[in-house]
């Protein structure tokens, strides 16, 4: 990093902030994080900060940006806060945490991943298949480590990086060799104002890339394919030729076979399309073919990705508790055969439509089972499908009632297209309950 900043105040003390503000203080800064939480909340984060940071909690004022040359913003913070509106009318640069790492190591290779869904999974698959070709490789941002963190470790050569609409927005000069944009739907609009804005937000990710640098886009989704960008453009792709398809499910890159679809390890019709980005992403980041294969046959997912947790009666238990919008539940639903899915949806959800989930739910739903804040918004939104909508309110009486309708041949998955913070904590604590129960109602029908 050629600019040095000696007063640094980082808003937001959650884990990127954390690592912000262990890396401002390596370089030598004089380090303040500020938090709208009150001491007692954050205390074993603030007891982790670098020793002579200082600390502003239960609020944000303005204070703070006395002495301050720099302002670095953790990706849960809004950029519309007050503070951060009077910081750039002060003329201080503000970085998000994943641009103020990357200028630590803007020369080290960077696929940078991003998508409404998916992101995670190719983020991890990438790094695997580019840790199997024996790189030096690490993977973070929003999948996590932070991105400072991964640059205070220090020991790797190219890194590949999920990065969120939070993270993009405020981006000024992040230049990735390999920037991916896998898919676009509704999310995050209590956020983003509208859709447009919501892609406007996606697009920064490759405002920067050069005519050397590559953007790997979705060809099957007409604004990610038409994103601007001065990069060259590499297209996936699960219905049409492109760089890499799927052709009589069989996957291709550049009109080599790579495997076929019955090989991977992955469960979901959406995996298929992160496999061809993944593939794409790894060569173009160096990775040899016979890498990219092994991982492809190798890597079995992410937790609360659409995974199978248990099986009984030839019934599967399949958890996406990950799935928290419309597009990840659409996606989710794809491939499966009419009338096979028993289908747990709700929770909070977050401003979005949910009419466009009727048409895939009435061609691959047996039952619909509601839970959560949003289960009348969902049911209103599904009036008029065949299959039967049932507001069971909890987690536990849609898995009770699914378990009762389920026949052997169908699946009961958890695909909820909506946040979980209404009755958990987070998307992997409802699929950490969707497992456990799972497994009791299945031992319960053997």
């Amino acid at each position: 990093m050629t600019e040095t900043f000696s007063h640094v105040v980082v808003i937001g003390l959650g884990t990127s902030g954390l690592g912000a503000a262990r890396l401002a203080a390596a370089d030598g800064a004089q380090v303040l994080i500020t938090d709208q939480r009150p001491s007692e909340a954050v205390q074993e984060t603030v007891e982790a900060l670098p020793a002579g940071t200082l600390t502003e909690l239960g609020g944000h004022p303005l204070i703070v940006l006395d002495n301050a040359d720099l302002i670095i913003l953790s990706p849960g913070v809004p950029s519309d806060l007050p503070l951060i509106l009077e910081a750039r009318r002060r003329g201080l640069p503000v970085l998000s945490e994943i641009e103020f790492a990357w200028r630590h190591r803007s020369q080290a290779p960077l696929a940078a991943v991003t998508g409404s869904n998916g992101k995670s999974t190719v983020t991890t698959l990438v790094g695997l298949m580019m840790q199997t070709a024996g790189m030096r490789t690490v993977t973070g941002g929003n999948l996590g480590p932070p991105a400072s963190e991964l640059v205070l470790e220090d020991q790797w050569q190219s890194w590949v990086l999920e990065v969120s609409s939070f993270q993009s927005e405020t981006l000024t000069e992040l230049r990735p060799h390999v920037g991916v944009f896998l898919n676009l739907s509704q999310d995050h609009l209590e956020r983003h104002p509208d859709m447009a804005r919501y892609a406007q937000a996606k697009g920064r990710l490759f405002a920067h890339q050069l005519p050397s640098d590559t953007a790997i886009l979705n060809a099957d989704d007409e604004l990610v394919a038409t994103t601007v960008t001065p990069a060259r453009k590499r297209f996936f792709s699960l219905v049409a030729e492109a760089d890499a398809s799927l052709i009589n499910d069989h996957l291709y890159i550049d009109g080599e076979l790579l495997i076929a679809s019955r090989e991977l390890r992955l469960s979901g019709h959406h995996n298929i399309a992160n496999a061809l980005a993944a593939a794409l992403t790894a060569q173009e980041m160096g990775t040899s073919l016979e890498a990219i294969k092994e991982t492809l046959r190798t890597f079995t997912g992410l937790p609360h990705r659409h995974r199978v947790v248990h099986e009984a009666n030839d019934i599967r238990w399949i958890d996406d508790s990950k799935a928290t919008n419309v597009g990840a539940t659409i996606a989710a639903l794809g491939g499966y055969a009419s009338r096979s899915v028993h289908l747990i949806l709700g929770g909070l959800g977050k401003g979005q439509d949910f009419s466009p989930l009727a048409a895939s739910v009435e061609k691959t739903a047996a039952a619909v089972y509601l839970i959560g804040k949003d289960a009348s918004t969902i049911a209103k939104a599904l009036e008029g499908i065949t299959p039967p909508v049932d507001d069971c309110r909890t987690l536990n009486r849609a898995i009770e009632h699914a378990r009762d309708q389920a026949l052997p041949g169908q699946c009961i998955l958890l695909a909820p297209a909506c946040a979980s913070f209404d009755q958990f904590l987070h998307y992997a604590e409802r699929g950490k309950a969707f497992e456990r129960l799972a497994s009791e109602e299945a031992s319960s029908c053997q």
